[in-house]
């Protein structure tokens, strides 16, 4: 056996079964050799940095979307700065992989996932499946906006590039059309008084979501953990909005700027 793939074995049997590291090793070498399925999936059973069964698409960009959340820990960050979190909204929750993380590591939490995107929201709901049926986690296939308008995917990257799916706003009759809500109305379908932990990750409609007439519902968030896109935070004026509801910005990692209140909840 080759040394590299003893090596991969080894680092990736650490984080989840020998099975799973195997079926990865062989994705690993069908992609390198450019054989990949159209419509593969790949099963891995995760042990760290949290434990259960996640599905992958062969094609397109959700394994570097593990990466990033597996294998990086991009929100671990988060974890030690934001504490005892009851609730979770989690926008732009992709496959589920963020919400599965932030569930395992906040175990006593109730999660609202909200993903656009109708093909990426199909698997999403099978990764979150065991969680949605334990009674911690509800989805929402729908967009966050600043106003209540119908939006349109705006596709400036390739189909298959899942994770960078975007939104505009939709022209008359247009057939993709999909709903987009303001961030009072997905609280109130959350049913959650208040949110502990708010994960942003909406591919730069963060601009119209705080550049809104509205940021009222920024009484009810605890903490924000957001990736920026190109300029939007500060077209949105992100920084002096946060400081004006009471946030304050904490040192976060390239991928995340953390924003989170100073309560009793948080010490």
């Amino acid at each position: 056996m080759k040394s590299w793939t003893l090596s991969f074995l080894k680092e990736s049997a650490s984080r989840m079964s020998l099975a799973s590291a195997v079926r990865l090793r062989n994705y690993s070498e069908r992609e390198r050799s450019g054989n990949l399925c159209v419509d593969g999936m790949l099963s891995l059973r995760l042990k760290r940095p949290f434990k259960g069964d996640v599905f992958l698409r062969e094609r397109g960009s959700d394994m570097a979307t593990f990466e990033e959340i597996v294998v990086e820990e991009v929100y671990k960050t988060v974890l030690p700065s934001v504490k005892n979190v009851k609730t979770v909204i989690d926008l732009g929750a992709n496959i589920g992989l963020a919400s599965l993380y932030l569930a395992y590591h906040y175990p006593a939490c109730q999660i609202l996932c909200v993903e656009p995107n109708p093909e990426t929201y199909g698997l999403l709901l099978r990764n979150v499946g065991k969680l949605n049926r334990s009674g911690r986690c509800k989805t929402l296939n729908a967009a966050v906006w600043g106003s209540h308008q119908w939006l349109a995917p705006d596709q400036k990257n390739a189909a298959d590039r899942y994770s960078t799916f975007a939104v505009r706003a939709a022209l008359e009759n247009e057939s993709s059309a999909l709903e987009g809500y303001t961030m009072n109305e997905i609280l109130n379908y959350s049913g959650f008084d208040r949110v502990d932990l708010l994960k942003v990750d909406i591919e730069g409609a963060e601009r119209e979501l705080f550049s809104s007439q509205d940021l009222s519902w920024l009484d009810r968030v605890g903490a924000i953990a957001i990736e920026f896109h190109e300029d939007s935070r500060i077209s949105s004026g992100f920084d002096d909005k946060m400081r004006r509801y009471g946030f304050e910005i904490c040192n976060g990692n390239k991928h995340t700027v953390l924003a989170r209140k100073t309560f009793v909840g948080n010490e």
